[in-house]
Protein backbone atom coordinates (compact mmCIF):
# COMPACT_ATOMS: atom_id res chain seq x y z
CA UNK A 1 0.00 0.00 0.00
CA UNK A 2 1.26 3.15 -0.87
CA UNK A 3 0.95 6.65 1.06
CA UNK A 4 0.79 8.30 -2.59
CA UNK A 5 -2.66 8.39 -4.24
CA UNK A 6 -2.17 9.20 -7.61
CA UNK A 7 -4.91 11.48 -9.69
CA UNK A 8 -3.61 11.68 -13.22
CA UNK A 9 -3.22 9.23 -15.48
CA UNK A 10 0.09 7.78 -14.60
CA UNK A 11 1.39 7.04 -18.04
CA UNK A 12 1.24 10.92 -18.53
CA UNK A 13 2.95 13.65 -16.93
CA UNK A 14 1.17 17.27 -16.99
CA UNK A 15 2.61 20.55 -17.01
CA UNK A 16 1.57 22.43 -13.56
CA UNK A 17 1.10 26.14 -12.47
CA UNK A 18 0.73 27.80 -8.98
CA UNK A 19 -0.11 31.17 -8.19
CA UNK A 20 0.28 31.84 -12.41
CA UNK A 21 4.07 30.68 -11.91
CA UNK A 22 4.90 27.51 -14.29
CA UNK A 23 6.72 24.47 -12.01
CA UNK A 24 9.46 23.64 -13.25
CA UNK A 25 11.72 21.00 -11.17
CA UNK A 26 14.52 22.87 -9.37
CA UNK A 27 16.96 20.06 -9.73
CA UNK A 28 16.66 19.09 -13.57
CA UNK A 29 14.51 21.89 -14.80
CA UNK A 30 11.77 19.15 -16.45
CA UNK A 31 8.13 20.88 -16.60
CA UNK A 32 6.55 17.98 -16.48
CA UNK A 33 4.75 16.06 -13.24
CA UNK A 34 2.94 12.94 -11.95
CA UNK A 35 0.05 14.54 -9.37
CA UNK A 36 -0.62 12.93 -6.43
CA UNK A 37 -2.72 13.40 -2.85
CA UNK A 38 -0.47 13.05 0.64
CA UNK A 39 -1.85 13.30 3.89
CA UNK A 40 0.64 15.52 5.85
CA UNK A 41 0.86 14.08 9.49
CA UNK A 42 2.11 17.42 12.13
CA UNK A 43 1.73 17.40 15.24
CA UNK A 44 -0.16 20.72 16.76
CA UNK A 45 0.55 22.11 19.82
CA UNK A 46 -2.85 23.09 20.41
CA UNK A 47 -3.84 19.37 20.63
CA UNK A 48 -3.28 16.72 23.15
CA UNK A 49 0.12 15.44 23.16
CA UNK A 50 1.15 12.85 20.73
CA UNK A 51 -2.34 13.67 18.61
CA UNK A 52 -1.51 14.66 15.29
CA UNK A 53 -3.53 15.93 12.76
CA UNK A 54 -4.40 14.82 9.03
CA UNK A 55 -3.92 17.97 6.42
CA UNK A 56 -4.14 17.18 2.68
CA UNK A 57 -0.95 18.07 0.12
CA UNK A 58 -0.69 17.79 -3.53
CA UNK A 59 2.82 16.36 -4.47
CA UNK A 60 4.12 16.71 -7.60
CA UNK A 61 6.77 14.12 -8.61
CA UNK A 62 8.95 15.14 -11.79
CA UNK A 63 8.43 12.56 -14.42
CA UNK A 64 12.44 12.88 -15.51
CA UNK A 65 14.29 12.70 -12.38
CA UNK A 66 11.18 11.62 -9.49
CA UNK A 67 12.29 14.87 -7.33
CA UNK A 68 8.86 15.48 -5.18
CA UNK A 69 7.84 18.92 -4.60
CA UNK A 70 4.24 19.57 -1.99
CA UNK A 71 2.01 22.40 -2.60
CA UNK A 72 -1.11 23.14 0.36
CA UNK A 73 -2.99 24.79 -2.62
CA UNK A 74 -3.87 22.47 -5.25
CA UNK A 75 -1.89 23.20 -8.17
CA UNK A 76 -3.80 23.98 -11.92
CA UNK A 77 -3.01 21.66 -14.90
CA UNK A 78 -1.96 23.70 -18.01
CA UNK A 79 -1.49 23.08 -22.04
CA UNK A 80 2.04 22.75 -22.92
Amino acid sequence: MSIFRPLSDSAEPNHYQVAGVNVICPHCQNHKFYESRVQCNIHEPAYAENEYTGKMATALSCSRCSLILYFTNKPDKTLA
